[in-house]
């Protein structure tokens, strides 16, 4: 059987186009049993359009996706109507993918003969922050990480703080999400599984690399800043303890690739998509030699 995984399509105006003839491209050069995105497909109020349009690229297999951030993304109208990210998905995306036949790893998994495939969004915990960042002498803080911004005239803001629903700490939706994947994986007995995340739950997978504050020359950027919303630390160290039964961990969120590469502390294969705005990446699986391979750009 082969598997193709994808991330980070952002089938929104502009790139669009592009980017579908790239996945109708994959799919009549591999001939895909199934075709997972990891996350960031468009954005809600698109949720129906997107999913059509992959059923239409793909119209005779399997598609299972998992949210990405932008993908509870709301316009003001609409997003004091959604608490939470799960109302979102059952607004937007449930009704959408009942329609097209796509599997929403957010609330079911996927299993194939010998195979799982288990996955959600992820949210990041700020696990991945520099300690110790400052501009101009004055530490961030908690509150900082929670608005999206730095200073009282930010010049880049993390968006998801003004688009997407709800007012809980990064944190707790993280905790929420762990908890989520966890019910999931629990649920699969007898088979391998991969995990599919949109935010990176392990550092090795950022894409990006390790920075110290303290050897940070000269004022940091916003970019700095922005690493604490890369990932989900708490994921990673929930799916060590899943040690042997994980057979790999696929990405994105960070447009950067990554692996494929062994996940020490949890002794299974790593890889970050790695798709870019209108650059999208894919890797396949073929199942019976048990491997993954990324499909050239």
């Amino acid at each position: 059987m082969r598997i193709l995984f994808t991330a980070d399509l952002h089938l929104v105006p502009g790139t669009h186009e592009r980017v579908r003839l790239k996945v109708r491209e994959w799919i009549a050069l591999y001939e895909p049993e199934v075709l997972v995105v990891a996350g960031d497909l468009s954005t809600a109020p698109d949720g129906e359009r997107t999913l059509r349009d992959l059923r239409h690229l793909f119209p005779d297999g399997r598609i299972a996706v998992c949210m990405g951030n932008h993908d509870f993304w709301l316009p003001d109208l609409v997003r004091g109507e959604c608490r939470s990210l799960s109302e979102v998905i059952e607004r937007f995306w449930e009704p959408a993918a009942r329609k097209f036949d796509v599997t929403l790893l957010d609330s079911e998994n996927v299993c194939l003969p010998g195979l799982a495939i288990v996955g959600g969004y992820g949210h990041y915990d700020l696990g991945f922050a520099i300690p110790g960042l400052s501009y101009d002498g004055i530490p961030v803080t908690e509150a900082d990480y929670k608005r999206g911004w730095v200073g009282s005239k930010p010049t880049l803001r993390w968006r998801d703080c003004e688009l997407m629903p709800g007012n809980s700490h990064p944190g707790q939706v993280a905790t929420e999400q762990v908890a989520g994947v966890q019910r999931r994986l629990a649920a699969v007995e007898d088979r391998r599984v991969i995990v599919v995340l949109h935010t990176p739950p392990f550092e090795a997978l950022l894409g990006v690399p390790p920075i110290d504050s303290h050897v940070l020359r000269g004022p940091p950027s916003v970019y700095a800043f922005f690493r604490a919303y890369l990932g989900n630390r708490s994921m990673g160290e929930f799916l060590e303890k899943e040690q042997g039964k994980v057979a790999a961990v696929l990405c994105g969120h960070t447009h950067r690739q990554a692996g494929p590469l062994t996940l020490t502390g949890l002794r299974a294969l790593g890889i970050n998509v790695g798709s870019d705005y209108g650059a999208p990446r894919a890797v396949l699986f073929e199942s019976e030699l048990n491997q993954f391979e990324r499909v050239p750009d």
